[in-house]
């Protein structure tokens, strides 16, 4: 008995120091660059770490909105219209910029793909309602 004790117990420790230590933007940031789709081409690849750290403060902008949101007074009903209308604008005008770091002047913008667009919109508008209702 005791040794299963000794085993749970252990397990218990283990996976409460597996907690995530990040922020509400933090996680919907990492989520969205690890899921959609990677451009690569040519000389060109894409980075998670560099797009997390790049889509990061978009991400902290909007969770901070949904708490001022919140303070200002705004219903729950209005933060719902408010993240669906992030969620539809994405759907029609999400676009991506695309630039070589040999040479400046080489830049070029793209549609994102619909998946890429939905998964963005879904994410930031799930950051919106976190900072909105205070979730950490």
């Amino acid at each position: 008995m005791n040794g299963k004790m000794l085993a749970a117990i252990l397990g218990i420790a283990l996976l409460s120091g597996c907690t995530s230590t990040k922020t509400s933007p933090e996680r919907h940031a990492y989520y969205f660059v690890s899921h959609k789709s990677n451009f690569v081409g040519g000389n060109f690849t894409s980075s998670v770490s560099q797009n997390y750290r790049l889509n990061v403060p978009q991400f902290r902008e909007l969770y901070a909105q949904g708490k001022a949101d919140r303070s200002a007074g705004r219903t729950a009903a209005e933060a719902s219209e408010y993240a669906q209308s992030i969620r539809d604008q994405l759907r029609k005008e999400a676009s991506t910029d695309h630039a070589f770091s040999g040479n400046a002047s080489d830049k070029w913008t793209s549609e994102m793909e619909d998946k890429d667009a939905i998964l963005f919109g879904n994410e930031l508008a799930a950051t919106y309602l976190d900072g909105y209702n205070g979730v950490q």
